[in-house]
């Protein structure tokens, strides 16, 4: 298996935002004045359907709440206002086993990029906090913002490989996102999850080398197992 490209998730997989998405869902929340409040094990529930990113869409999803939508439209904009507010006054930790596979597969000529559902302006916050002027140079693709919901070849996987002239086979997505990463599957990359939830997730906490990469084991992730996706793989 040769990996040319390594797209890497932010949430969770780059930097630990858990808990900034948990306190601007609540704080959201508080200024719409809803009876809802999350725990952990609540946002990462919401985060195993939506991703964290949009983790507050599960929230609004049952009437009468998702019946007005100007109503869902605000909270949406209110929690990613909360959420980039905390990137600027608390920037998160950026995860170190993720920094060295970072320094490993540059140094071994792989390129690595960024897709994230997280708005642009939050996606921008978080690499310049911790990268400054290297953002450029260390990444290939940067994209925030983007869409995982477009058909297999017309999404943000499809767009940036074709940009760089490689094949999905020779690329791998690494998320906790699980719309990223179906997305990533359904693309033909191969993937590998660092979620925080599930059954069958590599924890961040031992995450993935990039020696590792070159090693997959036949055993497959897959986030809706009603739609088996034959690329995805986890570290045994």
């Amino acid at each position: 298996m040769s990996i040319d490209v390594i797209f890497l998730g932010l949430d969770g997989v780059l930097f630990d935002t858990e808990a900034l998405h948990l306190a601007a869902c609540n704080a959201a929340f508080a200024n719409a004045e809803l009876s809802i409040r999350w725990t952990l094990p609540a946002l990462r529930a919401a985060a195993a359907t939506h991703g964290y990113a949009r983790a507050i869409g599960s929230a609004v999803a049952v009437p009468p709440l998702s019946r007005d939508k100007r109503r869902v439209a605000e909270l949406f904009e209110d929690k990613n206002r909360q959420f980039h507010q905390a990137i600027l006054s608390r920037p998160p930790q950026a995860q170190a086993a993720a920094l060295a596979l970072i320094e490993d597969a540059t140094a071994a000529g792989c390129k690595i990029c960024i897709l994230s559902d997280l708005p642009a302006p939050a996606t921008g916050a978080l690499l310049e906090r911790h990268f400054g002027a290297d953002v450029n140079s260390i990444f290939t693709v940067v994209a925030g913002g983007v869409s995982f919901d477009a058909p297999a070849g017309t999404g943000p996987y499809a767009h940036a490989l074709h940009a760089m002239g490689v094949a999905p086979s020779d690329a791998i997505a690494i998320d906790t996102d699980v719309p990223a990463l179906r997305a990533a599957a359904d693309a033909g990359l191969w993937t590998v999850s660092v979620a925080a939830y599930g059954k069958d997730v590599v924890r961040p906490r031992q995450f993935i080398t990039f020696d590792a990469l070159h090693d997959l084991h036949a055993s497959p992730y897959t986030p809706d197992q009603q739609r088996p996706a034959p690329r995805q793989h986890r570290v045994a």
